[in-house]
């Protein structure tokens, strides 16, 4: 006959076997919130006599970006575009190198979000954080070399990526933010060819 003690011992081994396995399962079933900058759609055409880029890019922030950000801390984003013909030699510079600098920033006492177009000066505010990343990662109509320059029937190629800029951080920031993940946070390269 068992006793008492010696199957709650048992039981006690089982229940909490049975927890870690629930816990461990969960860990691959729960959503995961991976930070990062991922494209939803990239056009580029002729509009106007400039090429004209058109970009639709998602933001996940990491903790450690939306705990500054929370408190003040403005968070400033880059996305290089590069125009060059394709059969360019590596040692050959660019045809067009461009920057499109964008500011996402928090206002604790307004308590709003604003997006801050570095080009154009144009400051948006929004309610919360996630329409704010929404209009960050919205960019239309942004200007990148006039259309004479592109040679008819020379393909180019285009490679556009986007990433967090560490050195806008404020001073006492930077150098935690260089040696920490969490501050990071950059897109993979999207290329493609372009045929004017």
């Amino acid at each position: 006959m068992v006793s008492i003690t010696h199957y709650w011992k048992n039981r006690g081994l089982e229940v909490l076997a049975r927890c870690c396995v629930l816990a461990f399962c969960g860990a691959f079933l729960a959503p995961v919130h991976a930070a990062g900058i991922s494209y939803k759609a990239v056009a580029i055409g002729e509009e106007n006599g400039w090429i004209v880029l058109d970009l639709l890019q998602d933001y996940q922030l990491s903790p450690t970006m939306e705990e500054a950000l929370d408190n003040g801390v403005p968070l400033t984003f880059e996305t290089e575009v590069i125009l060059d013909p394709e059969e360019a030699s590596f040692w050959h510079s660019a045809l067009k190198k461009k920057k499109i600098r964008r500011q996402l920033r928090f206002h604790p006492l307004a308590e709003e979000y604003e997006v801050l177009d570095a080009d154009t000066q144009v400051r948006r505010r929004f309610a919360t954080r996630d329409a704010a990343l929404v209009a960050l990662g919205d960019l239309k109509g942004k200007k990148i070399i006039p259309a004479r320059m592109l040679k008819k029937g020379v393909f180019y190629l285009v490679k556009v990526q986007t990433s967090h800029d560490i050195g806008a951080l404020p001073l006492p920031l930077r150098p935690r933010a260089y040696l920490s993940p969490g501050w990071h946070l950059s897109s993979r390269v999207y290329e493609w060819r372009l045929q004017p």
